[in-house]
Order: structure tokens, then C-alpha cells, then sequence
């Protein structure tokens, strides 16, 4: 997840609200200094209703469906005879601010041509869960539907950033268990939140706060399409920010979604 500030949210964002309950923007507006949010809040994935929140500019929200766009440019030797690009290709990593992607080399040396401008489309997204919706004992994760995507699990605020099964995940709570008792002895395990019995900031390595050992479902979405250089958005040269990049992606599945429908009407 990453935290960012009130000032910075948009329609169509997804933030941690309430400890570990989801709420989705339908509205954001600016009234006296202050940041009011209409959010539909979700609870173990299902909508509970719509809420209006009022935020100072400056509070820190934690968003959990993070969206990025980047480029990489594909580019061969131009045959000094034809003019033409030669059989071998040249891929670039991906480019984020837009200005590199405008200025790369392979745009304005003569003896390359660009033969494809590919835009990519990425969203992390992290929704809390429960052990029961963790797979079980043995099972394996299950896999998206687009190879190119990723699932895995993940605890809020203590341990690796990927455990890939369901008894990763709970290897891992019985290691951080094992070692509170030993160490520390007694504990309140409500909620599987492991919470001592004295000042947290003496069981650090236990957990430092109510919600630390919460399990996070992780799934990473990527697409990619073909683009031309005057795609690229034209007035901005940086690389685009989360409100910058969820627009554009919203808008991509969205003409994806309009031309699958002519397509099937045809």
C-alpha cells in the first residue's frame, strides 16, 4: 500500500478506511480549506453503503490500488541501402517520465527506426482478508486469469512483501506467535492480532500495532498496448501520478470495452 495525502485523492480511488475496511471514491470536492470524500465503503468485498468524509488536506490516507503507466520503445538498425529496419530488435526498459520517452535516442538518431511504442498498464491492488479466505492447508494460490498477472499474500506491516500460499501466510503468523510466547510471554490473540498484554514498543518484533498482522491479498494486473508517439499525453512531460495514471487506464479499458461491443453487434 502507499500513503499519500487527502489533497491527493480522486474519483475512482481505493483507500484503507476504519482499520482494515476498503472504501472506494464516487466523489471528491473542496469546501473551506477542508477535503470532502464521498466514498461506497466495502466490507470482505461487499458494498455496505455511501459515506461522506471530511479530511484536512494534509491527512495521510493509505491507498490500495496503486495504478502506473510507463513505455518501452522497441527499435532496429535502419539498412543504410533500403531505409528499412534490419531483422534484429532493440527493446528498451520501461520509461515512466514522458519527456524520456519523446526524447530516446531511437527517435532521433538516423540510423534506428522505431518499429513499435508499447504502453503499459499496471495496478497493484491489496485487499484485506481473512486466514478462512486464505487457500488451504496444501493448496496452492490461485491463478489469475491473464498469465501476466500475479497473485499473492502479504501481512499489513510485518514480514516479506510476497508469501505465495496460503501456508506461507500462516507459517509465518505461527513463527511471530512462537516468538511473543517465548519471549514475552502471555498475549491477547483477538482477531489474530497477537496484541501484548503491556506497552507495544516492548513487543516490536512481535507487533507494533492493532492491525500489523492483518493478511493482504496482493494481485498485480498488467496489460499492454500498441501506441504512436502522438498518444503520449501532451501536456505533461513527467511521469503520471496516481490520479494522472487511473485516468488513462480507465479510459483505455473503457474504449477496449465500446469496440468489443461493435465488434459483437457487427
Amino acid at each position: 500500500m502507499q500513503i499519500t495525502r487527502a489533497a491527493n485523492l480522486y474519483e475512482g480511488a481505493r483507500f484503507i478506511v476504519d482499520g482494515m475496511r476498503t472504501a472506494s471514491v464516487d466523489k471528491v470536492q473542496g469546501r473551506d480549506g477542508a477535503v470532502l470524500v464521498s466514498s461506497h465503503y466495502d466490507d470482505a468485498g461487499a458494498p455496505t453503503g455511501t459515506r461522506l468524509d471530511t479530511y484536512q488536506p494534509e491527512d495521510d490516507v493509505r491507498l490500495c490500488s496503486i495504478p502506473a503507466v510507463s513505455w518501452s520503445i522497441l527499435h532496429s538498425d535502419r539498412d543504410p541501402n533500403t531505409g528499412q529496419a534490419t531483422a534484429g530488435t532493440h527493446v528498451s526498459g520501461p520509461i515512466t517520465p514522458v519527456y524520456c520517452v519523446r526524447d530516446h535516442w531511437a527517435y532521433t538518431v538516423g540510423h534506428q527506426v522505431v518499429t513499435r511504442l508499447i504502453e503499459h498498464h499496471t495496478v497493484t491492488a491489496y485487499t484485506p482478508i481473512t486466514l478462512e479466505q486464505l487457500p488451504g492447508e496444501g493448496e496452492p494460490t490461485e491463478r489469475p486469469a491473464n498469465p501476466d498477472d500475479r497473485r499473492f499474500y502479504r501481512l499489513n506491516e510485518i514480514g516479506p512483501n510476497v508469501l505465495r500460499t496460503g501456508d506461507d501466510v500462516r507459517r509465518l503468523l505461527a513463527n511471530i506467535a512462537e516468538v511473543h510466547d517465548r519471549e514475552h510471554g502471555r498475549r491477547d490473540e483477538r482477531g489474530n492480532k497477537l496484541a501484548p498484554l503491556y506497552p507495544p514498543h516492548e513487543c516490536l518484533r512481535c507487533v507494533s500495532g492493532p492491525h500489523d498482522l492483518h493478511p493482504l491479498e496482493v494481485t498485480i494486473t498488467r496489460t499492454e498496448r500498441d501506441v504512436r508517439l502522438s498518444d503520449l499525453p501532451q501536456d505533461w512531460d513527467y511521469s503520471l501520478g496516481h490520479a494522472m495514471a487511473h485516468a488513462r487506464i480507465t479510459a483505455a479499458n473503457n474504449r477496449d470495452q465500446a469496440e468489443a461491443g461493435d465488434s459483437v453487434d457487427r
